[in-house]
């Protein structure tokens, strides 16, 4: 198969997430987001799985494998649901970056969502075998950005407001600048 085959690049990203995980893995402290990732890892390789194996061999991939199914699904549902029970969420955009464990698991989360864009391409093009695999996938980032704003607790930095819409301003010059300069 081509490097540049949709199938490769697909299974490519979703190597690229495993990875971004285990950088999130290795900086969260607290055991049970330790395990939940650690699974998630190991689910991504399922899905690596099958999005590498062609059409003519998912039959022996089925008999030998195993693939996504919907408990994946269900056990992502189920922790986000658990999250959203103990984590209060800001009511704006965040700023990735309150903590390292959070800064990694929003990289992850981006390499995933990636991941479903070519998933989708995939499924449009009739080579989604699976279509668990892409409801895995778009449950799967939520639950990372759940994953995320647990990491940072109290230090979520929401963008709101005008701080939205600008940046912060340079300091107002007092002074003129001389006759034929510029202004920094």
């Amino acid at each position: 198969m081509a490097k540049t085959d949709p199938r490769t690049e697909a299974y490519g990203d979703v190597d690229e997430a495993i990875s971004a995980l285990g950088a999130a893995r290795a900086l969260v402290s607290d055991r049970g987001r330790h395990a939940i990732i650690l699974r998630l890892q190991s689910e991504l390789f399922t899905v690596g799985a099958e999005l590498a194996t062609d059409a003519t061999e998912y039959a022996t991939l089925l008999r030998h494998f195993k693939v996504v199914t919907a408990d994946f699904t269900s056990r992502c549902e189920a922790e986000i649901a658990d999250l959203e029970q103990r984590i209060t969420l800001p009511d704006a955009f965040v700023i990735p970056g309150g903590t390292q464990p959070a800064a990694a698991l929003d990289v992850a989360r981006a390499v995933v969502r990636r991941a479903e864009r070519r998933i989708v391409g995939l499924q449009q093009s009739g080579h989604l075998l699976n279509a668990e695999v892409l409801r895995y996938v778009n449950r799967l980032s939520d639950l990372l950005f759940m994953l995320a704003r647990a990491e940072e607790g109290t230090t979520v930095k929401p963008l709101t407001g005008r701080r939205a819409g600008r940046t912060p301003a340079a300091p107002a010059r007092t002074r003129r600048a001389p006759k034929g300069r510029l202004r920094a």
